[in-house]
């Protein structure tokens, strides 16, 4: 087979290299029949699970689970009304979810079928010169990286701007204005594409540089960043779209110090962010490694909480950190992260990955200069799958949240607090309290309600 002009080393005029563009899907190729059934079974399997939850909803959301029946709080919390709005809102993120995610199908399979990104690969050949000007990599890397996620970005726009300024403040959630929102997205762009450059500068560098070890030292310099983001993110990045100030005295501070000092729990600060500028949702995290853990309470939490409850919510939280979650994770996905970008990087060793979705220059002899392109199409085929493979790491996640739960009971003294906590929560979030097994068992990286409280009253105090 002759090799397209590029990489032939000649520059033709533009019209005659359109013409002569061979993007051609090959749908007997294994690797494309992998994409294509991964990604309709995902798409079945999230439509059949939406589906049953949403039955479910119909068929119980109006009932209150016998469980919570039995405590005065969310008895009384979870009335008729607060039920129905729960029901309202869950149903209408299942319908604005059901456009959305067979517009994202037939878009991915589009850009598969249609041979877009070896089209828009040929393009940007043609103008940088790559791979004639090996020197080039960084920018044809760069670019095709930037302009293949641009139709779903485009998208993903209008969904995302019905759900915030549409079904967000229809439930009095959003208190997002059109200028915020836009600011907003400026921001991310501008923080994702100097991130992008600096990844993409030394990912192109090792591709050509190191052709049969990039893997290994993509994987380590990931790693790396992971660790570096962790004290960048929170001193950086964070306050561009957030103010952040020190948690002022009171007795939520008293009270949380008090469970810091019992704990031995060394940070770099407590803070409170402006959380309410944009939603009315709650939640606290911890963020950092070092002295530069930092305790971030958003503002719409301690206005929702006691401050025996907000002990108790971040209680749970340093149980992750005394537990050692944290650290057993990263023993497991360190060597993980190895582990996959090896096979990343095997798979971008077949021509036939290239050739089946349409990148037909490439061959044996020149794979080795374009391996991010099927580093590009190794990712897109796991994506397809992942969805598959996704409730197991869901199983551990849930175990870790139980213990987390009973770490809190017992370094607080009662469990009473944390499930007050937690019924605050899921009713100001308006989540749902009984989905079905089958739903949480794939879907849910935490324990519902009910589990979470009927395993605290089974902690041993």
């Amino acid at each position: 087979m002759r090799l397209p002009p590029v990489f032939n080393g000649d520059r033709p005029p533009f019209f005659y290299y359109i013409n002569s563009m061979n993007v051609a899907i090959n749908f007997s190729n294994p690797f494309v029949l992998i994409f294509l059934i991964g990604s309709v079974l995902s798409f079945a399997i999230n439509q059949f699970l939406e589906f049953i939850d949403y039955k479910a909803r119909v068929k119980n959301g109006g009932n209150l689970p016998s469980e919570l029946a039995e405590i005065p709080l969310a008895k009384e919390t979870f009335d008729e009304k607060k039920l129905a709005e729960i029901c309202k809102y869950e149903n209408a993120k299942y319908f604005a979810w059901i456009p959305k995610s067979i517009c994202s199908l037939i878009l991915n399979l589009a850009l598969v079928v249609f041979g877009f990104y070896p089209f828009v690969f040929n393009l940007i050949c043609l103008w940088t010169g790559f791979p004639s000007s090996i020197g080039n990599s960084f920018f044809c890397f760069l670019l095709f990286t930037i302009v293949a996620s641009v139709p779903g970005e485009i998208l993903g726009i209008p969904f995302e701007l019905y759900r915030e300024f549409n079904l967000e403040k229809r439930f009095g959630f959003s208190k997002m204005t059109v200028k915020l929102w836009i600011t907003d997205q400026l921001k991310n762009l501008a923080v994702s594409f100097i991130l992008s450059c600096l990844l993409t500068i030394v990912a192109s560098v090792f591709f050509v540089k190191c052709p049969d070890s990039w893997w290994f030292i993509l994987a380590a310099l990931l790693i790396a960043f992971t660790f570096i983001m962790q004290v960048v993110y929170p001193k950086f990045i964070a306050p561009l779209f957030n103010k952040f100030e020190p948690l002022p005295e009171g007795e939520v501070k008293d009270k949380i110090m008090g469970l810091l000092d019992k704990t031995g729990f060394k940070n770099g600060g407590l803070f409170q962010m402006d959380a309410s500028k944009r939603s009315g949702h709650s939640n606290a995290y911890f963020t950092g490694f070092g002295k530069s853990k930092r305790i971030v309470l958003f503002d719409t939490l301690i206005n929702q909480m006691s401050a025996d409850e907000l002990e108790a919510v971040l209680g749970h939280e340093l149980g992750h950190f005394k537990l050692k979650h944290i650290a057993k994770k990263l023993i497991f996905t360190i060597p993980l992260e190895f582990v996959l970008l090896f096979g990343l990087y095997k798979l971008s060793q077949f021509t036939s990955l290239y050739t089946g979705f349409g990148f037909n220059s490439v061959t044996v002899e020149n794979v080795g200069q374009v391996q991010f392109i099927g580093l590009f199409l190794a990712l897109t085929l796991y994506e397809s799958i992942s969805e598959i493979i996704s409730p197991v790491a869901n199983i551990f996640s849930r175990k870790d949240e139980y213990a987390a739960d009973a770490f809190s009971a017992k370094v607080c003294g009662t469990s009473e607090n944390l499930i007050t906590g937690l019924i605050k929560l899921n009713s100001e979030n308006l989540s749902e309290l009984y989905p079905p097994k089958l739903y949480v068992f794939w879907n849910y990286s935490h324990p519902t309600l009910i589990e979470r409280i009927n395993a605290l009253n089974s902690v041993d105090l």
